[in-house]
């Protein structure tokens, strides 16, 4: 009994011993928690101490904690990476947080909501600024181009100021617009500067879609602009400048002697000297280096973010000055962009965003002049010489009497008597645009899980466009001089109310929202024109009026939505919504609307029996269905249109044009899809999608009989369908230590087809629409060749048994399909190698399958029908050749005067393979190191160099096979340049 209770007092002893040891190594530790990237104090960071307990930092970063001297502290806050510090008998402790990028891309912003990117249930493309600037072109389509699957992106146009097409899952209208609707922090429309995008968010399937109702069948871009992101004051200054060139492909006109030789063969002997005198190979004027020179971009921005007092800010200036690669082309742009935000209570935050901008643009004072760059002879001259017969910098005028030189009237021998060089000094086209923007926000947490929000923005607008042509130029239409400007101004308000819930109950998660939405708007434009204006006078006054037009329009629409999800361990989500839409611009019967949407995702690596393997980290099927509408229509389509006229013994009638139809309402688009997201190894990412949209209730011209008096009405007729499957991979394949390698790729393919149309089909152009194909279907006589004995063109001829024929007779040729101006596929490679600070990065777009109807050869490829048009070479590498005796295998007839036989009439001869691919763009920079930057107190420098469209890969005769894949015509374009630039950024 004795030795127990020695052994208990031992025991007992022991213990507090070990007691008071371990009392005696516990101690505060204190300490700061910064952002590694800019210093700022990180507040609510929890701090854990590995024997238990655990604080949150303050306001100021900081903390204080009792740990043990062997104990580790763990550092964990949303949005960086986790750290952890061993204490080691420390008493302070500082730590520096970085961000992790991975989880911030997690949350996308959908425009009314915004969920993480692991629960999202639809079809959805999420791009950071960042992956958006890695071009120089300022336009957000060309930011967009190859870089997500199912969008195809087109520039038709190098005009600067010119934005290029976009196209989400193929063309669902035939005469509506197809394109997407724009949605800026969370309200649809608004203006913008590419360089305060912050993310941009693409919403591909109906199910996402459907929530933006009338006006969301061509798919929805969510664009969210910069906000503070620290309370430190940071300024950014960017600027950038460079050159541009035109793409000239493998296009080529004919030099002096190619061009004289060419017509040696069309004209006969006796003529051939008359009309064209050897004396012709003294001048070889390249009209297309006149008109072509290189261009000139600059860019600036500078921006402003942080905190003062309680109001955190954004601001930003920006000033965008485009020369174009043709004469007489540019564009400018100034831009201005606030947002504010600030508590007004415990629980209310109130934001204000404002933005303007400003835009001129000038364009050729005429096609004419692209035409001619393209066709005129390199005979004409443009220049005056002087009596000695030395050439001046005077431009010559078209039907001067005396050049200076005593050769009055010399011969022009171009077609177009037109000097487009001295046109350009005297004549002009300009464009101005004037917009601002105001976003007043009212945020109020009702409770941790409710939230009410208001946004209501203002927007004004005014437009000016003026075309002078001097009566000292040339312009066959216009032989006196001629004066058009067009003035309008418009504005606009909506608000858009939200009640939004969040709230987990254990293992299930229920978010949604209902919101009510209201907007009116109005314009109004005016314009006018006169004719025999003075020399040098651009005022309406002082011309004989002509014209004189104009309108006034107000529109209203109002809406109510509700979106509901479902989540339930994160494994099994489930996500409904509805919206009602109302809107003025159709007819009192059809103004109204429901577009419903449901989708549905099972993340089944979340399974249990998932567990354990560490290959695939996210395994995702998506389902979704949608309805949505589009409302790009003409203003009063649906009425009765009314004409007035003077011609009844000068009375003033009104004639009725256009019949009015009181049940038109929008086009409607039902979309399935599905997908699988993947992840393998935290490193490669695939997501693989299809697709089925069938358009119905088209806007088309239903014909009338005759006995109506009207010719047709527009109704809600025809159906399109379109499906397709989309592919993106997004691969890290180096990530460690200072060396990073990412490569991506995506590429959508598309079928279109006319399911339905009233009549089965109708003509648009060279194209036939008509059910069962596609609806940009070329429709022409199939070129056969050349007759290989005589040097003729033929042509297929279809027999009655449908059996074909080869024909020289262009007039018994058969119009028969011949491919379509759609592509089969599009798509884009990425990728970015970078090591310490130097970051060499590429991007690439394709198109293939399309056939493009190069309508410039039409006059320039003709074989001798337009003798006083220039001639494009045939030597471009694509293996041509022109007939010259009995058995050559030509590409080319025979040429002769007024042409071969109709050979360069309407066919397939000229319709080329339209594929391509292109390095968009090829950027290196170098980031200097931080510890450089600390010393000159700085918080980044970066220089880049960059060039947009640098190669191009494609079998296409003309200067760029890059042109508008719907009309598919190629003809005097404005074609895209080549640019090169060098930039500095430096952030303070």
């Amino acid at each position: 009994m004795k030795a127990n209770f020695n052994l208990k007092g031992l025991m007992a002893a022991a213990f507090m011993l070990l007691s008071v040891s371990l009392f005696a190594q516990q101690h505060t530790v204190t300490g700061t928690v910064v952002d590694a990237d800019n210093g700022q104090p990180l507040v609510g960071v929890a701090v854990m101490v590995s024997t238990g307990g655990g604080v949150v930092t303050d306001a100021n970063g900081s903390y204080a904690v009792s740990a043990s001297d062997n104990a580790t502290l763990t550092f964990n806050t949303l949005g960086y990476i986790d750290v952890v510090e061993t204490v080691n008998g420390r008493s302070v402790v500082n730590v520096k947080m970085t961000v992790d990028s991975k989880v911030l891309e997690e949350v996308v912003v959908l425009g009314y909501t915004s969920q993480k990117k692991n629960e999202l249930s639809s079809s959805v493309v999420s791009l950071s600024a960042e992956k958006l600037k890695d071009v120089t072109s300022p336009d957000l389509g060309n930011m967009l181009q190859g870089k997500a699957a199912g969008v195809l992106v087109t520039n038709a146009s190098g005009q600067p100021g010119d934005g290029a097409k976009i196209r989400i899952r193929g063309t669902g209208s035939i005469t509506a617009n197809s394109g997407p609707l724009y949605v800026v922090d969370g309200v649809a429309g608004g203006s913008f500067n590419p360089n305060d995008v912050e993310t941009l968010t693409v919403l591909k399937d109906a199910s996402a879609t459907a929530l933006y109702g009338a006006a969301a069948s061509g798919g929805v871009i969510v664009v969210t602009t910069k906000s503070a992101k620290t309370d430190k004051a940071t300024v950014t200054l960017k600027a950038t400048a460079g050159i541009k060139k035109a793409l000239t492909g493998r296009f080529s006109p004919m030099n002096s002697q190619e061009l004289y030789d060419l017509q040696k063969q069309i004209y006969s002997k006796s003529l051939f000297g008359i009309q064209r005198p050897k004396t012709l190979l003294e001048q070889d004027f390249d009209w297309m280096d006149a008109a072509f020179n290189l261009g000139v971009v600059q860019d600036y921005y500078v921006s402003a973010a942080g905190k003062a007092g309680r109001v955190n800010y954004f601001a930003s200036v920006s000033h965008y000055d485009e020369e174009g690669t043709l004469i007489n082309t540019n564009h400018k742009r100034s831009s201005a962009r606030v947002n504010l935000s600030a508590p007004l209570g415990k629980n209310v935050n109130m934001a204000l965003r404002v933005n303007y901008d400003r835009a001129k643009s000038q364009y050729t004072s005429s096609y004419v002049t692209l035409e001619c760059a393209y066709r005129a002879l390199p005979w004409d001259d443009p220049y005056v010489y002087d009596a000695e017969g030395n050439r001046t910098n005077e431009i010559l005028h078209i039907g001067s009497a005396d050049r200076g030189d005593g050769r009055k009237n010399q011969t022009w021998y171009s077609h177009d008597k037109y000097n487009f060089l001295h046109n350009e000094v005297y004549n002009y086209n300009i464009s101005e645009s004037e917009d601002i923007m105001a976003d007043l926000v009212l945020n109020w947490n009702i409770t941790d899980w409710l939230m009410f929000s208001t946004t209501n923005r203002f927007n004004s607008s005014n437009w000016f466009n003026e075309a002078f042509y001097d009566p000292r130029t040339t312009l066959p239409s216009i032989p006196n001089g001629q004066i058009e400007n067009s003035h309008g101004s418009g504005w606009g308000f909506g608000t858009t109310n939200l009640l939004k819930a969040n709230k987990d109950f254990g293992d299930h998660s229920v978010n949604g929202v209902i919101g009510i939405e209201y907007g009116e708007g109005f314009s109004r434009s005016f314009n006018a024109s006169a004719t025999d204006m003075p020399n040098g006078q651009a005022s309406l006054s002082n011309g004989i009026a002509q014209a004189v037009g104009g309108y006034n329009y107000a529109s209203r629409s109002w809406a109510w939505l509700a979106q509901a999800q479902y989540s339930y361990k994160g494994r099994y989500i489930a996500s409904a919504s509805v919206r009602y839409d109302e809107t003025s611009r159709f007819a009192p019967k059809a103004r109204g609307g429901y577009f419903p949407g449901a989708s549905a995702a099972w993340l089944i690596n979340k399974e249990p029996w998932m567990e354990g393997q560490n290959v695939m980290s996210l395994l995702k099927l998506r389902a979704g269905y949608g309805k949505t509408g589009n409302d790009s229509i003409a203003n009063f389509l649906w009425q009765d249109i009314y004409s007035l006229s003077s011609q009844y013994q000068n009375i003033t009638a009104a004639i009725l044009e256009r019949q009015q139809n009181p049940n038109l309402g929008w086009e409607e688009a039902y979309m399935t899809s599905v997908g699988l997201d993947m992840e393998f190894i935290d490193r490669i990412n695939v997501t693989l999608d299809l697709y089925n949209i069938d358009n119905k209730n088209l806007l088309l011209a239903v014909p009338l009989a005759p006995s109506t008096g009207f010719f047709e009405f527009m109704d809600n007729v025809g159906t399109v369908n379109n499906k397709g499957i989309e592919l993106a991979v997004d691969a890290d394949i180096i990530d460690k230590g200072d060396w990073y390698w990412n490569f991506g790729f995506n590429i959508g393919l598309n079928k279109n087809k006319v399911v339905y149309l009233p009549n089965g089909e109708f003509r648009q152009g060279n194209q036939i629409v008509r059910e069962g194909q596609d609806i940009f279907t070329w429709n022409m006589p199939i070129w056969a060749g050349v007759d290989p004995e005589t040097g003729s063109p033929t042509w297929e001829k279809v027999l009655e048994d449908g059996t074909k024929e080869i024909t020289t007779t262009y007039a018994e040729a058969t119009f028969q399909n011949a491919g379509t101006s759609s592509p089969k596929f599009q798509g884009g490679l990425s990728t970015m190698l970078s090591w310490k600070g130097i970051t060499l990065s590429a991007t690439g777009n394709f198109i293939y399958g399309n056939m493009i109807y190069n309508s410039a050869r039409v006059s320039m490829d003709s074989d001798g029908a337009y003798t006083d048009y220039n001639m494009m070479s045939i030597d471009n590498g694509l293996g041509w050749s022109r007939w010259q005796q009995p058995g050559d295998i030509a590409t080319h007839p025979k040429p002769k005067m007024n042409g071969n036989n109709d050979a360069h009439m309407l066919s397939t001869r000229y319709l080329e393979n339209g594929s391509y691919f292109r390095l968009k763009n090829v950027t290196l920079s170098y980031d200097f190191p931080r510890a450089w930057m600390k010393k000159a107190k700085m918080q980044g420098l970066k220089v880049y160099v960059s060039g947009d469209n640098l190669v191009t890969f494609s079998k296409f005769s003309g200067m760029d096979p890059e042109i508008d894949t719907e009309d598919g015509t190629y003809d005097t374009n404005y074609p895209v340049p080549m640019t090169v630039v060098g930039g500095i950024q430096i952030t303070f």
